[in-house]
């Protein structure tokens, strides 16, 4: 009996070694059939808002300062400049940021299909793969590279086949002991 015992506790911890190893993948997977789905609330459970906005802001300031003003020997001005700029960029980010928005990003839609709101999100079969890239529903391949950067950081590579669209880096953070939640997006257009 004692036997029994010892071979339990190390098959379950086996168990829970496997699937902490696969969770970020599992919650990858997660969010990508939520997009298809059009579940928005079942994506938006997946992501850290507050953390993915900050992520985004903090790029786009320290783009516009590095551009615009990130030298001693700018002017005044444009240093004024970036940080109007930031400023006006900050309400955008947040309508850009919402489940909606990310459930056609995560599927390589446009942000223009109809206005992101959530009826044009309704009425479009957000699956529709037969699309031309013209009209909102065309999904171009993606080639994904995942992996663990540490122990609390999971990153999903994203290199779309088309090089209109930049590439980018998903980042997810460990919430919890077995969730993972997208905290950060890093852009290569910034």
């Amino acid at each position: 009996m004692n036997r029994i015992v010892k071979l339990a506790f190390v098959v379950l911890g086996l168990a829970f070694c496997v699937w902490m190893y696969f969770a970020p993948h599992l919650t990858v997977r997660s969010m990508r059939l939520a997009a298809e789905r059009g579940d928005a609330e079942a994506l938006s459970a997946h992501i850290d808002f507050p953390a993915l906005r900050e992520s985004v802001k903090s790029q786009l300031a320290d783009a516009m300062n590095d551009r615009i003003g990130g030298n001693d020997t700018a002017s005044a001005f444009g240093a004024l400049g970036a940080r109007l700029a930031i400023a006006i960029a900050d309400p955008m980010i947040d309508a850009m940021l919402t489940p909606q928005a990310l459930s056609l990003m995560f599927l390589g839609r446009g942000l223009a299909l109809d206005g992101l709101s959530v009826d044009g999100l309704a009425s479009t079969d957000m699956r529709n793969q037969d699309a031309s890239p013209g009209d909102g529903g065309y999904l171009p391949q993606w080639q994904a590279d995942m992996g663990y950067e540490d122990v609390s950081t999971f990153t999903v590579r994203l290199q779309p086949d088309d090089d209109a669209i930049p590439p980018s880096t998903l980042i997810f953070k460990r919430d919890k002991l077995l969730l993972w939640k997208l905290s950060g997006i890093e852009m290569a257009a910034f």
